[in-house]
């Protein structure tokens, strides 16, 4: 039975329930460790006691699941980021200047820090704003603490653990969370959708409307969300997980991908990695519409653009919608054979051919990427 090559790590019970007690890292030891990312996010929310009327600006770029369960709790407003995915500093200082903001949120897309983000933490302090982090795939990478008044973490994208997120506060200790019963218990579902990765489609297939219709309320902002905290076995897992080993080896396999892409018409967004980062997953240029999706699919590769956005974001952010809809990322974790990024690469250059391939994009442009 072939297994699914998705872009999160695969989870193997044999390792979920068994420690190296001869690692101890203490890299995340002021992180309030959560159940999942949003639940960070809610309890950063309840923590800086946000209400419906303070503004946080967000990327438009982003995950729907950062900002629609909490409409009740604050004002969302957009902002556009370049297409090489950094920050324009003049286009926030022009919003913090015209209007009142609350909190500017800034996300390290796929493990690649923002160069800028002392500027942007120096332009908060001026105008009062609160700066927040997402770390979800650039928890690994080797950040500061120096700038941000909130940063939060989502483990589960880059360990393979089933459930685990994160908040670090400036100037606090780690918040107390109720509920680790509740936690354990959630941890052991999503251990048994997330083990699908070993499974075949006809099971996976039969399980994946139940996986949707648990995330759907959340999605669609009628579901408040409680932080609970995170499980036992994950909790462990993060505190006896070889960082920088985990490190080295996702940066070693962005190497491989760039070998591979080198030798190919497709594009990669990023064409260098800088030394501090660790690579969530490997973007590149392409659209993948339902056809090739499936197509996909029928060779046990479940690859998707990753944030697709709504038409209304086209005209206020033209570039986030159209990053929204021609980047895709490949899959980096330990463990990942060559033979199966091979397989992929010879996938997409069969089948990833126009209307599927977006347009040509300068490799000289994309070595100034954040």
């Amino acid at each position: 039975m072939k297994k699914i090559i998705e872009i999160v790590p695969p989870i193997f019970l044999r390792n979920y329930f068994s420690i190296n007690k001869n690692i101890r890292n203490q890299r995340f030891h002021d992180v309030t460790l959560t159940l999942r990312g949003r639940d960070a996010i809610a309890l950063a929310v309840q923590h800086f006691g946000l209400q419906k009327h303070d503004t946080v600006l967000l990327p438009a770029y982003l995950c729907r699941v950062i900002y629609t369960p909490f409409h009740n709790f604050f004002t969302p407003e957009f902002y556009d980021i370049r297409e090489d995915l950094s920050i324009d500093v003049e286009t926030i200082e022009s919003i913090l200047k015209s209007r009142k903001i609350k909190v500017l949120y800034v996300i390290h897309y796929f493990g690649f820090l923002h160069r800028n983000i002392a500027q942007l933490s120096k332009l908060c302090k001026k105008y009062g704003v609160l700066l927040w982090e997402d770390h979800a795939h650039s928890a690994l990478s080797h950040f500061s603490y120096d700038y941000a008044d909130a940063m939060l973490f989502s483990f589960r994208k880059l360990l393979p653990i089933p459930d685990g997120g994160g908040l670090w506060l400036a100037n606090s200790s780690p918040l107390s969370i109720q509920g680790a019963l509740a936690s354990n218990i959630t941890s052991m579902l999503i251990l048994a959708k997330r083990s699908r990765l070993g499974m075949g489609k006809r099971v996976r297939s039969f399980l994946r409307p139940v996986y949707y219709h648990s995330t759907a309320s959340v999605y669609k902002g009628i579901k408040e969300i409680i932080p609970q905290p995170i499980s036992y076995m994950s909790k462990r897992l993060i505190r006896h997980s070889d960082i920088e080993s985990i490190f080295n080896i996702r940066r070693s396999i962005f190497d491989i991908w760039q070998e591979l892409f080198s030798k190919s018409r497709l594009k990669p967004v990023f064409s260098k990695l800088p030394e501090d980062v660790c690579p969530q997953s490997f973007p590149i240029w392409l659209q993948i519409p339902q056809e090739l999706r499936t197509k996909l699919w029928s060779f046990n590769v479940n690859l998707r653009n990753l944030w697709p956005l709504d038409k209304q974001m086209k005209e206020k952010c033209p570039t986030a919608y159209e990053l929204s809809n021609s980047v895709s990322p490949l899959p980096i974790y330990p463990g990942l054979p060559q033979s199966d990024m091979e397989r992929i690469m010879t996938l997409l250059e069969q089948y990833g051919k126009s209307p599927y391939l977006n347009r040509d994009i300068n490799r000289e442009q994309r070595q100034q990427a954040l």
